[in-house]
């Protein structure tokens, strides 16, 4: 029996990348996952249903659109009956300088990644103090843990979502829910496909050398976190957000040669 036998499991950023690794590794452990994403399909989406056949997919989904989450949490509670895990991993990049930064695109930032969060952790909550239980999980990243220069929207967006799932501990403790969150290093997704552009090489380099483990991670190794926290082998653990980093936090190396 896997880890996650007979649990619905509301996983954002269901198509592609950290959010697609969720759905199949929670499908793998025997949860029925219902997949939520602004694409109308996700790529494979076909491996995470054979092994999960009681499987949904919402498309058209923007995080940021109230309503449309609403009714969206609401369809998924009357297709499976209860929501026992929620996954945030829908975002977006957010780069900028204060001063030359467009308004519109600090909004776009925050309005996903932090908002977006919220919003459907808002509308899976009432599932959740209903049953008595639950556990949600969302992702953060270092750049919410320590700052990186040029990047002030999404650093502001993942320190935002690093304080919501500490106060979401707070708050729903008592009614069983545990909130947590995980704080990826580089990852190779879509989303950090750009810097595999040849002219930005240079900082992909940089951004690896970091990581004490000199390399990129994987959204599995993500998702493997993910699962972790999302299961009752982390019966204990609340308000903690779990660094996946390949060691980046850990401190600087120097090269003695």
């Amino acid at each position: 029996m896997g880890r996650l036998q007979g649990k619905v499991a509301a996983i954002t950023g269901a198509a592609s990348g950290i959010g697609f690794a969720c759905a199949e590794r929670f499908a793998q452990e025997g949860a029925i996952i219902a997949g939520i994403d602004l694409a109308t399909q996700p790529p494979s989406w076909g491996t995470v249903q054979a092994k999960a056949p009681e499987t949904s997919f919402v498309g058209l989904v923007d995080v940021r659109d109230e309503p449309t989450v609403q009714s969206t949490v609401e369809g998924i509670r009357k297709d499976h009956g209860r929501i026992d895990i929620l996954v945030n991993a829908a975002g977006v990049e957010g780069n900028g300088l204060a001063h030359e930064l467009d308004a519109a695109d600090w909004d776009r930032t925050l309005d996903i990644n932090l908002k977006g969060s919220f919003l459907v952790a808002k509308h899976v909550l009432p599932a959740m103090i209903e049953q008595g239980s639950g556990s949600i999980v969302h992702l953060a990243s270092v750049e919410g843990l320590e700052g990186l220069s040029g990047a002030l929207p999404y650093n502001v967006s993942k320190g935002g979502v690093i304080q919501m799932t500490r106060t979401m501990a707070i708050d729903y403790a008592r009614n069983g829910i545990r909130v947590n969150c995980v704080c990826p290093g580089l990852i190779d997704t879509p989303l950090t496909s750009l810097l595999l552009e040849p002219d930005l090489a240079q900082i992909r380099k940089q951004m690896i050398d970091w990581h004490m483990l000199d390399r990129a991670g994987r959204p599995e190794e993500v998702a493997a976190a993910v699962l972790f926290l999302a299961s009752d082998d982390a019966s204990f653990v609340t308000g903690h957000p779990l660094v996946v980093d390949g060691g980046w936090m850990t401190g600087k190396r120097i090269d003695f040669g």
